[in-house]
């Protein structure tokens, strides 16, 4: 492991060989021959692919070609490394090799910026004061360098950091909100990303950077005028062509770098003080190893002065060093650009200056390399040099002319590298690709490149399903998230007017479980939905089908509402894998099926399809149980809600034992992880019901810290909707309660699950109305009367009965009854069973207000023989107290105790919460401690019931 002032340092496996055999030889010249023997043994290439790997070699390290600090050149010879060595044996601590969280898309590494010194202070001194200020100017004027100057400068006033989008690598302006959302960190399914993404910088204090606007000027100005309309701490760098046009917009108009005048006698060290000049000097001596010397000042002045003190130009000029002289790149110029003489009314338009550079650069190409240069467009974002190889072979390319050429076109200035893992990453700059694009398009040896480019993607995305088996999931995520922008690119081409169709529904399959595991739901539904529509109409496999169908249901299951195209995805996907013979995605769309049947409240009909599922194992006993364990626990949830407890909780106690939590971060064990979690999204509920508060509270909290210490916040989420937040509710806990509210409420802003909204918008003003806000009342109203609008459905009854309970506090007992009507009525239609209890004791309770004692009493003795039969021993200890409460109001003390003590008695657990304390008091009254007969105080359990 390489370490830089104690930080790890990325090297490319080739820079790592170099430096490794420069550090061996210290102070001592290595010859061009031996690096090149060293980091490509046996294998002929051209010198340029040496100077591209010292180049990220020294640029990872932080040094310079004109004053070195590690690796100084020794001119046409070779390389010397000239820090101080010293050799010992130290240890590696344990915790650098742990895996950290992903972190968001970090921006581009900053090269040595020259002459913009001024131009930083400015901008930065204005994001001071302007949350939005645009950098406009030319292409290629240096727009991105100095925002990401800005960026480094201004950092430390951003307690949330620094998040940088990169336009340049989407087309369509429709996918702006796809771009901010994923540079932002945001996953899920928000059903408006520029809203998730306001809602999500809100409270943050955030420099956001949107580079090169110009191609989606109009989506990029509809964010920055919601970005300026919300009252947020966060600031707004944008870098465009042109302005985006916003009332509040503060716009600097960077220039070009200041260059000699022509006709002035100038010394090296004169001109070298113009920022121009500068640029030349140091960048020529990167590629060629070129010195200043006085007779060229008047030609680099004259180059930089044609130019229009454009930095990209400027840098393309100094590329052509290695082969020509400044006083012959002043002859070229002047032939093939007429720069000389500009008009009397000026110079050029600088764009027009820096395309004729690009041309001018790219005509000085071999026809290999101008090839070559052409078909590196396709790829919207950083490629390797496998991907090169690969799109280049329709072209008649071999693999020594993609990887000689990439080093020639790094040399050049036409293309950039980065070390990226052991390989080198290569990327066109906007500009350089605008202007690749044109002559790709122009040649016709280049008209497969697009279907090349979606066929290399699939492969790569083909891959990524094998690698997830056992990859480390944070590298997977790692690797495959940075290439999203090409496979939208692909997918976009594949589904357009002269793409293909079939290859597209192939790609969109491939690209299920990125979606999947990285939670861009709402991304993958317009995905999704298009690709299975298609795939009904052109030839296509069952299984694909099924699998498309399969994904659209998840992702539409965490949607803001369940519909009906929700339903419709789960049928097909039901019905083509049985058309396939699938058993194992038979099982998938049952389940999946299954659950959503249970969010909109049809608990009979999801058990009817969960156990065909769980049928299906016997018929396919070799094959991975993973599916078989999901219909298993969806099958107990189901009988959970159908009151059929003693049939539920065996099977969750089984697969909660089956689970641990693993150590290793493989993919096997992160699905352990993730089945440890979800065992306890269900578990928690049945156990409280059946009187173990306190373990019930024990398995949500470890759902929750286990996906928070796996990174699965969708999980996480879940086991707050579906456990923690339920178990604190019931249990009296509002601490947790305002703990779990305020953590899935963080989650929502990072990963926008539609579903938790209205759900953590209950528990919210549930814990308010506890606390003591009478007003907090029609908030909890709110969010049932949302889940009814929304059609999830599962536990409203259970929520409604809360609700009626807060009306007859505030003594409410008309809108109490109507609550409770309506609680009863979605409990017998959705058939969930286990609320059933409750709910009458809450009927029975509006009953005795309403002066109505025979029926209330007549109530409270159904729903004890309701929650005895369904094995509720929560429900019969509540309704018991009630019961017991009543009768000693009545003078029948005596049944009220043979009532009430024998259920109390049975808890070995809990007796802290709410509903235990109030039984307690209650028989505390009934017969007193001084009596020796019965103390309730501090009982402590006779035996622990098996957990």
């Amino acid at each position: 492991m390489l370490l830089l002032k104690g930080r790890p340092v990325k090297l490319g496996g080739r820079a790592f060989e170099l430096l490794q055999l420069l550090v061996q030889r210290c102070g001592e010249l290595v010859s061009k021959t031996e690096l090149m023997a060293a980091a490509w043994p046996g294998t002929f290439l051209h010198d340029s692919n040496l100077k591209v790997n010292m180049w990220s070699l020294r640029r990872s390290l932080g040094d310079t070609q004109i004053e070195p600090l590690y690796i100084a050149t020794v001119a046409r010879r070779g390389y010397k490394f000239i820090a101080q060595v010293q050799i010992s044996i130290g240890e590696v601590e344990d915790d650098l090799a742990l895996a950290e969280p992903l972190p968001p898309p970090s921006p581009p590494l900053l090269r040595g910026i020259v002459g913009r010194e001024a131009e930083i202070d400015e901008i930065t001194g204005l994001l001071t004061g302007n949350r939005h200020v645009t950098l406009a100017g030319a292409g290629g004027i240096g727009k991105t360098t100095v925002a990401l100057a800005v960026a480094q400068a201004f950092a430390p006033q951003c307690r949330d950091g620094v998040c940088f989008v990169d336009l340049a690598t989407i087309s369509d302006p429709t996918l702006f909100g796809a771009a901010l959302v994923t540079a932002l960190g945001i996953r899920g399914n928000p059903d408006n990303s520029l809203a998730a993404a306001i809602d999500y910088l809100r409270p943050r204090q955030i420099l956001v950077i949107l580079d090169n606007c110009e191609h989606v000027l109009p989506a990029a100005t509809i964010f920055a005028g919601r970005f300026m309309a919300d009252p947020s701490p966060c600031r707004l760098l944008a870098t465009s062509r042109e302005p985006l046009g916003t009332a509040t917009e503060h716009v600097v108009r960077l220039g070009s770098l200041a260059s000699p005048k022509p006709g002035h006698a100038l010394t090296a060290d004169q001109a070298v003080r113009f920022p121009a000049v500068q640029l030349f000097v140091s960048r020529a001596a990167e590629w060629a190893d070129y010195q200043f010397v006085d007779d060229d000042c008047e030609a680099v002045a004259a180059i930089c002065h044609s130019l229009d003190g454009l930095p990209l130009a400027i840098e393309l000029a100094a590329a052509q060093i290695g082969r020509f002289n400044p006083r012959q790149l002043v002859e070229l110029l002047d032939q093939n650009l007429g720069f000389r003489a500009p008009a009397a009314d000026g110079a050029p338009p600088r764009h027009e200056t820096l395309m004729a550079t690009i041309d001018w650069s790219f005509r000085l190409l071999s026809q290999r390399e101008a090839r070559l240069f052409g078909l590196l467009s396709v790829f919207s974002e950083a490629f390797e040099v496998e991907d090169a190889v690969f799109v280049a072979e329709a072209a008649g390319l071999t693999p020594v002319d993609v990887v000689t050429g990439l080093g020639s076109l790094v040399a050049k200035s036409l293309l950039s590298a980065q070390a990226h893992g052991a390989n080198l990453r290569y990327r066109l700059l906007d500009s350089t690709c605008r202007y690749a694009g044109e002559r790709r398009r122009a040649d016709p040896a280049c008209d497969q490149a697009l279907r090349r480019h979606a066929q290399r993607v699939l492969t790569l995305f083909e891959q990524s399903e094998e690698e997830w088996k056992w990859r480390e999931p944070a590298d997977w995520t790692q690797r495959y998230l940075g290439r999203i922008a090409d496979l939208r690119a692909a997918l976009s081409w594949a589904f357009g007017e002269h793409g293909d169709p079939v290859l597209g529904i192939r790609l969109t399959v491939a690209a299920i479980t990125l979606w999947s595991e990285t939670s861009i739901l709402s991304e993958a539904q317009a995905r999704l939905a298009a690709a299975l529509a298609l795939a009904k109409t052109v030839p296509c496999d069952d299984l694909s089908k099924t699998k498309l169908a399969c994904a659209l249901g998840w992702s539409l299951f965490y949607a803001r509402k369940m519909s009906n195209e929700n339903e419709i995805a789960w049928l097909d996907a039901i019905h083509f894998a049985r058309r396939a013979g699938n058993i194992e995605y038979q099982q998938r769309a049952l389940v999946g099926f299954g659950f959503y049947l249970l969010q909109i409240g049809e608990v009979p009909r999801a058990t009817t399809y969960l156990e065909e599922a769980t049928e299906l194992a016997d018929r396919d006993r070799d094959r991975d149980l993973t599916a078989t364990s999901e219909a298993d626990r969806a099958l107990a949830w189901a009988r959970a809600f159908a009151g059929e407890l003693s049939k539920s909780r065996p099977v969750l106690d089984r697969l909660a034992a089956t689970y641990s939590l693993a150590e290793s971060r493989s993919r096997k064990d992160a699905n352990e992880v993730y089945r440890f979690i979800t065992v306890r999204f269900n578990l928690p509920f049945v156990a409280w019901m059946q009187g173990q508060a306190e373990y019930a509270a024990r398995l949500a909290s470890d759902a929750v810290d286990a996906a928070d210490r796996s990174g699965h916040w969708v999980s996480q989420s879940n086991a707050f909707g579906l456990a923690a937040l339920p178990v604190a509710l019931e249990t009296g806990n509002l601490d947790g309660l305002a703990s779990y509210t305020e953590r899935l409420r963080r989650n929502l802003e990072r990963e926008r699950i539609s579903r938790w909204v209205p759900v953590e918008r209950y528990f919210s003003a549930c814990l308010r109305e506890l606390r003591g806000d009478p007003r907090a009342v029609e908030d909890i109203r709110a969010a049932i009367d949302e889940l009814i609008e929304c059609r999830f459905l599962m536990r409203i009854g259970s929520y409604l009965a809360v609700l009626a309970r807060a009306y007859l506090r505030q003594g409410r007992i008309a809108e109490a009854r109507q609550a409770i009507t309506r609680a009863i009525e979605h409990q017998e239609r959705q058939g969930e069973r286990w609320c059933r209890p409750e709910l009458q004791r809450v009927d029975a309770a509006i009953l005795l207000h309403t002066g109505e004692p025979l029926r209330a009493e007549k109530r409270l003795q159904q729903a004890l023989a309701e929650a005895r039969t369904i094995g509720a021993l929560t429900f019969q200890l509540r309704i018991a107290t009630d019961l017991a409460a009543h009768w000693i109001a009545m003078g029948r003390r005596s049944r009220a105790v043979r009532l009430l003590s024998p259920i109390y008695n049975e808890f070995t657990e809990g007796f802290a919460t709410p509903d235990l304390l109030a039984a307690k008091r209650l028989l505390q009254r009934l017969r007193p401690t001084a009596s020796g007969c019965g103390d309730y105080h501090g009982m402590e359990p006779v035996h622990a019931r098996d957990a």
